[in-house]
């Protein structure tokens, strides 16, 4: 199953001090077919919020640059798939969705940027803890991958 996860699933992934990451690391748990694509939108997005978290105290000093690190490690071992996109077809996505709900529900350019890349890759789930973009994905089509935690 190829699934689409947003910043807030790898941030809460990555970041044991994050309110989601028991959840977040419970994936493969509940779903051991889950093969989470790896974009170079989420390289940005993903990088950048690391290093923002440790800014905002999420992460301790000096620690963002290992977790780039890491990643970019497991990337290239191949246990993220790194996917490739059309830009120009999600952008032009991009502008679709935004015309058809930004009238009525709350959307921020990044989070429609991620949703507009999971519809171009068409992918079987998409993945977030942000209620906003959870809202927007659903409206947009995509089925959302529901976490559960484990006992243990």
């Amino acid at each position: 199953m190829k699934v689409y996860a947003d910043t807030s699933w790898w941030l809460a992934y990555k970041c044991r001090l994050d309110a989601h990451h028991e959840l977040a690391t419970s994936i493969f748990d509940s779903y051991q077919d889950a093969e989470i694509v790896w974009t170079p939108w989420q390289r940005v997005e993903v990088f950048n919020s690391f290093r923002q978290a440790e800014r905002f105290g999420l992460l301790g000093k000096g620690d963002s640059q290992p977790l780039i690190s890491a990643l970019q490690q497991e990337v290239k071992l191949g246990y993220w798939p790194h996917v490739e996109f059309d830009w120009t077809n999600a952008i032009r996505l991009a502008g679709e969705i935004s015309a058809k709900h930004s009238a009525s529900m709350v959307i921020r350019g990044m989070d429609l940027f991620h949703v507009a890349i999971a519809r171009e890759l068409s992918v079987d789930a998409f993945l977030s803890f942000d209620e906003e973009q959870i809202a927007l994905a659903k409206a947009s089509g995509l089925k959302l991958l529901k976490l559960t935690k484990t006992k243990r």
